[in-house]
């Protein structure tokens, strides 16, 4: 069986040398270094908070799976997710031939939940996936809890590849969703990030895998929050700093024409991981009508009718996508 279907969509008048498996490629014209594309040796991880995502609107579960289907991500980390809304975008997914899917959701989060939605022919579940910390366990100095929605973990092998091309790749996978910004929270991110390099040098390392931390961080890359991030990337234990671009726009926020974004939403991984990284960046999957209109010079009034309408249809957030590339050990 294929890996995964081609699409047939055209995004370019240039001939883009695009590999089987390689929907993102194809979909969204250079967001893939030239010299990688072509390769069907690589595992993509991709992080979206869906802004309160449930199955009862049909229009947008269609628009939903008809964007997961152009991307077709091998593990996407979701964020604001209503418990088991997710079938009908599994089953559509699977009719259009994206791949067979799983999805796996946190317990904490109310209705606005963590979840990770898998392919399970390329990416298997090595154990039982788990919420770091506890509720409750993790407090500010004010009483305040540094997850209001606790880390999911799940601990996945990629599938080898069928002519032994590479070995199985082991990583931990974190999915993120920190205290928003809505009444401060910066206590809370701060104490977050601490609690979570503390994980990273203790717990993490008690298992033989690389980790990746993706979701909504709800902070820019540049914030103070992320100093023990930063300290820990400079004593070698991981790779941040350069993985996040803050001036790409991954949350939809209006102050002025020039001024409507920033970059809320992060990736982390460990330093051994990073070596198989693209580019040794995440990338922002910016849609095409959003170029389009920066093109344009627009006024205020056609941006922030772009921002309502992208954010009622679809989402106030865009994808990020963190590519990483399988190589034979010499």
């Amino acid at each position: 069986m294929a890996r995964k279907a081609t699409s047939k969509k055209k995004t370019s008048k240039k001939a883009i040398s695009v590999s089987s498996n390689d929907r993102l490629t194809e979909a969204f014209g250079d967001l893939v270094p030239e010299h990688f594309r072509g390769s069907d040796r690589f595992l993509d991880v991709v992080a979206w908070n869906i802004r309160y995502f449930h199955d009862q609107d049909e229009k947008r579960v269609e628009r939903i799976s008809q964007i997961m289907n152009a991307i077709n991500a091998d593990i996407f980390i979701l964020e604001e997710i209503l418990e088991q809304s997710l079938d009908p975008v599994i089953q559509k997914l699977k009719k259009l031939g994206a791949g067979h899917y799983r999805a796996v959701y946190g317990e904490t989060g109310g209705n606005q939940k963590i979840a990770m939605l898998y392919d399970i022919d390329w990416v298997r579940a090595k154990d039982d996936f788990t919420e770091l910390f506890g509720k409750k366990t993790v407090l500010t100095n004010e009483g305040k809890d540094a997850f209001p929605r606790l880390p999911l973990r799940g601990f996945f092998t990629s599938v080898a590849h069928t002519d032994g091309r590479y070995d199985p790749f082991d990583f931990q996978l974190i999915g993120l969703h920190l205290k928003s910004q809505r009444g401060g929270g910066e206590s809370q991110r701060e104490l977050a990030a601490t609690h979570l390099v503390k994980w990273l040098e203790n717990e993490a390392a008690k298992v033989d895998a690389d980790v990746v931390l993706t979701g909504d961080w709800n902070e820019a890359p540049d914030a103070a929050a992320w100093n023990p991030l930063r300290k820990l990337e400079k004593e070698g234990g991981a790779f941040f700093t350069s993985l996040n671009n803050k001036n790409e726009i991954s949350h939809f926020m209006y102050k002025t024409k020039s001024e409507f974004g920033s970059r809320l939403d992060l990736s982390c991984v460990t330093m051994s991981a990073s070596e198989a990284l693209a580019e040794k960046k995440s990338t922002v999957i910016q849609w095409k009508s959003l170029d389009e209109l920066l093109q344009t010079s627009p006024d205020s009034k056609k941006i922030k009718a772009y921002i309502k309408e992208v954010s009622e249809n679809i989402s106030d957030h865009m994808p990020v996508v963190t590519r990483f590339y399988f190589t034979k050990e010499k």
